[in-house]
């Protein structure tokens, strides 16, 4: 009885609801405009508001962030707000940005963690699936905007150059693996930052993006030869070959042991091994025990197969002919790589190029013909393999 008695005071209640609405028409419909335009002038400002770094840095915990942004050069025509490089293209971007890591950051704030947190209003770091975000920005605006790109290729080959994930698959390489701390503040980077601008090397054991952070302000020309090589698509980072004692890589001087190398390339290595230019080092021992001064001129060119007191199997120089850090096997195959020491230096270099000797009269008429310089590897390299040239020397066919 008393559940139809309050059935029967809802059903008269909306009677008269809807009784003043139809007497008052048109106050209601007017009011209902006013409401929908106050919405949408009112959305467009909150929209574009949101939009802006003011709105950002309106957080308490956002203070070094918002400072750092506009005191850095990326505040500058082309980048107005924190969306230009956080946030993804088009309203899907926009969507993304403000449930997923607006309204995780909203909760922390109301919950104040990042103030009670041990780095209190410090740094906060990227969610991970806004990385590959930030990085899609940051090579399209360094290609939309060439005067800010340097060196065209770079974001090319960083496009393609890879890494090693912790489950052993190849993750692709982002501009903020090296670019740490490029806008906002980053412990790590800072310190790598110091090390390399007072040059003091530092000791003890890193990672990888240690390596990038510290060595894009010490050797940025190694940092991009390394994007440019096939062992950046290939994701062997700079521990790989170098390892991640500090000390140990002072000590050596920042060479790699040969057998390194020799673990991916063995059939390489253990071709060198057996080659005149490996054994060539006996000269320069000998010479050493004669005259000091003189094994310093012969290391020059006998530095292929010298050893090092740290190595701990053949000994040897990949490095000699292979450019370092590039690593270009074109470059490596050059004649001008040969010459550097079988050209000129002692009276026994090899390689005579003067008018009446075989080399120089087989150059000569070829530049004479307008046909390319031949490569040693040509007459000098085994049909299979380019790391023995003392087998097989002979004139090949060279009118290609």
């Amino acid at each position: 009885m008393g559940c139809e008695c309050f059935t029967d005071k809802v059903v008269n209640t909306i009677k008269v609801v809807f009784g003043q609405i139809n007497k008052r028409k048109k106050l209601i419909g007017v009011l209902l405009i006013i409401l929908v335009a106050v919405g949408i002038v009112g959305g467009r400002k909150f929209w574009h508001y949101a939009e802006s770094s003011e709105f950002c840095g309106s957080c308490h915990e956002m203070d070094v962030h918002y400072d750092s942004f506009m005191s850095s050069k990326h505040h500058n025509e082309h980048v107005h707000a924190c969306h230009t490089c956080h946030i993804g293209p088009g309203i899907k971007g926009f969507l993304h940005a403000k449930l997923s890591d607006g309204a995780h950051d909203s909760f922390e704030h109301s919950r104040k963690t990042y103030q009670t947190s041990e780095n209190s209003g410090l740094f906060i770091a990227i969610a991970e699936d806004s990385v590959p975000i930030v990085n899609a920005n940051c090579a399209r605006c360094h290609t939309d905007h060439e005067e800010f790109t340097k060196d065209k290729k770079h974001l090319e080959f960083v496009a393609q150059s890879k890494r090693v994930g912790e489950d052993g698959n190849l993750e692709d390489f982002f501009c903020t693996d090296c670019h740490i701390g490029v806008v906002h503040p980053s412990w790590s980077a800072d310190v790598y930052k110091e090390y390399a601008e007072k040059q003091i090397p530092p000791f003890g054991i890193f990672v990888d993006n240690d390596c990038y952070a510290c060595h894009r302000h010490a050797t940025p020309k190694v940092v991009k030869e390394w994007t440019g090589s096939p062992h950046s698509k290939s994701g062997v980072s700079c521990i790989s070959c170098h390892g991640n004692d500090h000390g140990v890589i002072v000590e050596r001087g920042g060479k790699v042991l040969p057998n390194k190398c020799g673990e991916c390339h063995e059939t390489m290595y253990n071709d060198f091994a057996n080659s005149k230019h490996f054994n060539g080092r006996i000269v320069a021992e000998i010479a050493s025990t004669k005259n000091v001064t003189m094994r310093e001129d012969c290391r020059n060119c006998h530095m292929l197969g010298l050893n090092q007191s740290w190595d701990d199997g053949a000994g040897g120089s990949c490095e000699g002919c292979h450019p370092k850090h590039l690593f270009s096997r074109s470059e490596a195959s050059e004649s001008k790589v040969c010459k550097n020491c079988h050209v000129g230096g002692p009276s026994h270099a090899q390689l005579d190029l003067a008018a009446n000797s075989m080399h120089g009269s087989l150059f000569a008429a070829r530049k004479r013909e307008g046909k390319p310089e031949i490569k040693c590897q040509t007459c000098h390299s085994d049909p299979y393999n380019h790391h023995n040239f003392n087998r097989n020397v002979g004139l090949l066919s060279i009118d290609y």
